[in-house]
């Protein structure tokens, strides 16, 4: 009995070693969702940008960012389809504005009606809204629907607006 549970014990403390440095702990993945600080660059590229906008010591913030954006990011299933970055509202920092301007972050949250963390927001490259908004977390069970939809239909309409580009320069 007694060495079934320190067999129990090693197991748990190898899964808690491995989502530790998954984590970004031990030099993994941490920065693999980074931190947006010009949207005019990042719309160049041409796909929606799903921005999260979240506050630094954000319990559910967290557990976006870890459960659902880094694992989305590693996956390599969205490369190439959408950019996936965040804002941080709370630290008084600046963002270059779809149209060059510097702005606060606080600024472009209340562009977009973002009063709650996290808020994700699909936007275009013009910065117009793509989806309705993903805002906060009340259900991991449900979170990851919500933002799977909203990037569904964040490509549906760039490829719609794409389609209606092209009908005009024919």
């Amino acid at each position: 009995m007694k060495a079934f549970f320190h067999g129990l014990v090693a197991v748990i403390a190898l899964l808690a070693v491995a989502g530790w440095a998954q984590s970004g702990g031990a030099g993994g993945h941490g920065d693999v969702l980074r931190e947006v600080a010009d949207l005019r660059a990042e719309a160049d590229r041409g796909k929606p940008i799903l921005v999260e906008f979240a506050l630094t010591g954000c319990p559910s913030c967290r557990v976006a960012e870890e459960q659902f954006l880094k694992p989305m990011i590693r996956s390599g299933d969205y490369e190439g389809k959408v950019l996936i970055r965040k804002l941080r509202m709370d630290r008084g920092n600046t963002v270059v504005d779809f149209d060059g301007r510097v702005i606060s972050v606080r600024q472009l949250a209340e562009r977009y009606g973002v009063y709650l963390a996290p808020t994700v927001v699909m936007l275009g490259p013009n910065g117009e809204v793509l989806a309705d908004p993903v805002v906060g977390l009340k259900t991991v069970d449900f979170y990851g629907g919500y933002l799977y939809r909203a990037i569904d239909r964040a490509m549906d309409a760039m490829a719609a607006r794409d389609a209606a580009e092209a009908g005009i320069l024919r």
